[in-house]
């Protein structure tokens, strides 16, 4: 469970593959903020084309924390045949791989130099032996960076995680004595989801929680891809890899000021 170590904290929302706007989002934000402390809240890989790029360049940042998505999970069990919480729909190696071929995991794999036509066989027929042999493409060092992702990060003001947390069940610090305890918590943390009617509500957080996982549009009519801000909550998957004008996003915890990029690495900085 990461804490906080800076007193500028940028919550960036999720990546899944895109490189051009997570590096010229970090490089805006460093403009404004030199000595910003970033929380990722997961989802590096798949969809996009760049997730050997993304974790290349995540790998080189000396202030971040980096927390743990559902399909930063999946790949985790993939990579390192362990995961935080596996899903009921692929609860080991050979049906996650199955599954999430379907979710960008070829894309990603592309990225590391595996060859696509020999990942659609695969899929079909999936063994233990073609797995490793698909995902020996990714290197011991991202192997690392999957393993050691943390399931949420907590400030005095603020804690983060990717998907969800119950707005009737306290947020008292720290959550990780909780989170170990109980499968169905880690598993929502994960892969749960807000309802409209969540956001909007009266929340029994004392602190105010940033997420990403489910996509700004989901609740949104249009094409309005600014983080959504309900009370004591902030969604941060601005969509930049389901949609051609969704963009990535970045929000200072401390200052409410949001950055956000463009699939072409135009960026924007939104009023505080």
């Amino acid at each position: 469970m990461d804490t906080l170590t800076s007193n500028v904290n940028w919550v960036i929302g999720d990546i899944h593959g895109m490189f051009r706007p997570l590096d010229a989002l970090l490089a805006a934000v460093a403009r404004r903020d030199p000595e910003a402390h970033f929380v990722f809240v997961g989802d590096y890989v798949n969809r996009g084309a760049d997730s050997r790029r993304v974790i290349d360049l995540l790998l080189t940042l000396p202030n971040a924390a980096f927390l743990r998505g559902n399909h930063d999970d999946v790949l985790d069990l993939l990579l390192n045949d362990d995961c935080y919480i596996c899903h009921p729909t692929a609860p080991e190696r050979l049906s996650a791989f199955h599954w999430f071929m379907q979710h960008g995991l070829a894309e990603t794999l592309i990225s590391y130099g595996a060859d696509g036509a020999e990942l659609e066989v695969v899929a079909r027929t999936p063994s233990p032996a073609a797995v490793d042999r698909c995902v020996s493409v990714v290197p011991q060092a991202h192997r690392a960076f999957f393993r050691a992702l943390k399931p949420a990060f907590e400030a005095d003001e603020f804690f983060v995680a990717h998907g969800y947390w119950d707005p009737d069940d306290r947020d008292a610090s720290p959550l990780a004595g909780r989170l170990g305890a109980e499968p169905q918590l880690r598993y929502r943390l994960l892969w749960g989801r807000f309802t409209e009617a969540q956001i909007a509500r009266k929340k029994k957080w004392r602190r105010t929680g940033y997420f990403g996982h489910t996509p700004v549009f989901n609740y949104r009519a249009g094409a309005e891809f600014t983080p959504i801000r309900g009370q004591n909550l902030v969604l941060l998957d601005t969509a930049v890899a389901l949609s051609a004008v969704g963009m990535l996003s970045a929000v200072c915890a401390e200052t409410g000021a949001v950055i956000q990029s463009n699939r072409g690495g135009e960026t924007v900085e939104l009023s505080d």
